[in-house]
C-alpha cells in the first residue's frame, strides 16, 4: 500500500474516535432522498423501496463503501403522516458501521405544494478492529492502534422539505448527537455541537416540451468544523424515461456523471461515476454508485411522474 492511501485510511479510522456516524456522501441523493433528510419520508406518494451501493475511490484498499436499504410510505390517502425505516452498512479501513433508523414525517399543504416535517431515531453500531491494520514492512505497530473498539449509541435527526411539481427545497441535520471517546475508549455524548453537519438542497424543473425537461439542483453541506461543501447538479430528462446529468463536487474536486433509467412507471435504476480531479486522481479510477427504486403503487404513472 502506498504512503498516501495508508495515511488516508488512518485518517478515516481515527475519525471514529471523535464522532458518531455521519450521513455519507452520496451522488444519488435525488433518487434516495431519505439518506440525507428524514422529512423525505412519504413524499413519493407511494410505498417506496430503495437500494443503493456506493464504492468510493476504487483501487484504494480500505476506501469507504456504503450500502443502504430503505422503505417509506404515507400511511393514509391524505398523505399527511408517513413512516419509514432504513438500514445502512458502511465500511472504511478497519471500521464497520451499521445504522438502523425509523422515520416519522408529517406534511401539510402550503400554497402550490406540500411542507413535510420529519424526524428519525435509531442506533449506530460501530466496530473498529485495529489489529487488522497492515503496516509497511519494517514498521512496528503503534501501541495506540491495537485492540478492538466498539460502541452502540442512539442518535436522532430532523429535517423539513417543501416540494411542488416544479420545485423543491430541504433543510436537515441527519445526526444531531455526537459522541467522543476518552483515554479508556469509553464513549460519551460530546458537547462539540460545531461538528454536526447541516444539509441544504434545492432544485427546480424547467419544462421545454413534454418530452424534454431540465432539472438543475444543488446540495450544500455545512459544518462549523469543516470546509463548506457544495454540489452543483444538472439533469436532462428525455420522455420521462432517460435521465442524463452531471455534478461537480467543489470541496472534493470531483466531477460526477449521472445516468438514470425509468424502466417502468414503478421501477427506476440509477448509476453515477465520480471522477477525481484533485490529488487522489493518481491513486483511484473513480467512485461507482448504483441505486434501485421501486414504488408499489400503480397510480404512479408515466403521465404524472414525480420528479422530486
Amino acid at each position: 500500500m502506498s504512503r498516501i492511501p495508508l495515511i488516508l485510511i488512518f485518517a478515516l479510522v481515527l475519525q471514529t474516535a471523535v464522532s458518531a456516524q455521519q450521513a455519507p456522501i452520496t451522488s444519488q441523493y435525488l433518487t434516495n432522498g431519505l439518506v440525507i433528510n428524514p422529512s423525505y419520508a412519504g413524499t413519493r406518494g407511494a410505498l417506496s423501496a430503495n437500494l443503493s451501493y456506493r464504492k468510493q475511490w476504487a483501487q484504494i484498499v480500505g476506501a469507504p463503501q456504503f450500502q443502504n436499504i430503505s422503505l417509506h410510505s404515507p400511511i393514509n390517502q391524505k398523505e399527511k403522516v408517513a413512516l419509514g425505516i432504513s438500514a445502512d452498512y458502511v465500511t472504511f479501513g478497519v471500521t464497520k458501521d451499521v445504522g438502523i433508523y425509523g422515520y416519522y414525517a408529517y406534511s401539510v399543504r402550503m400554497s402550490k405544494g406540500r411542507l413535510s416535517m420529519g424526524l428519525r431515531a435509531g442506533v449506530d453500531l460501530s466496530n473498529t478492529d485495529y489489529n487488522s491494520l497492515k503496516f509497511p514492512d519494517g514498521t512496528p505497530p503503534d501501541p495506540l492502534l491495537t485492540g478492538n473498539e466498539k460502541y452502540t449509541m442512539p442518535n436522532v435527526g430532523a429535517g423539513v422539505y417543501y416540494y411542488t411539481d416544479r420545485f423543491f427545497a430541504g433543510l436537515s441535520v441527519p445526526s444531531i448527537f455526537k459522541y467522543q471517546s476518552d483515554e479508556d475508549d469509553e464513549f460519551s455524548l460530546s458537547r462539540k455541537y460545531d461538528m454536526f453537519t447541516t444539509y441544504f438542497t434545492t432544485g427546480v424543473l424547467i419544462r421545454f416540451t413534454d418530452g424534454f425537461k431540465f432539472k438543475p439542483s444543488t446540495l450544500v453541506r455545512y459544518s462549523l468544523s469543516d470546509p463548506l461543501e457544495v454540489d452543483i447538479n444538472a439533469n436532462l430528462i428525455f420522455a420521462d424515461i432517460l435521465w442524463i446529468g452531471g455534478s461537480y463536487r467543489i470541496a472534493e474536486e470531483a466531477a460526477v456523471a449521472l445516468l438514470d433509467l425509468q424502466v417502468t412507471p414503478q421501477l427506476k435504476i440509477g448509476y453515477s461515476f465520480d471522477y477525481q480531479l484533485g490529488h487522489l486522481n493518481k491513486y483511484t479510477n473513480g467512485t461507482h454508485e448504483v441505486t434501485l427504486r421501486y414504488e408499489f403503487e400503480f397510480s404512479v404513472t408515466a403521465t404524472s411522474p414525480r420528479y422530486f
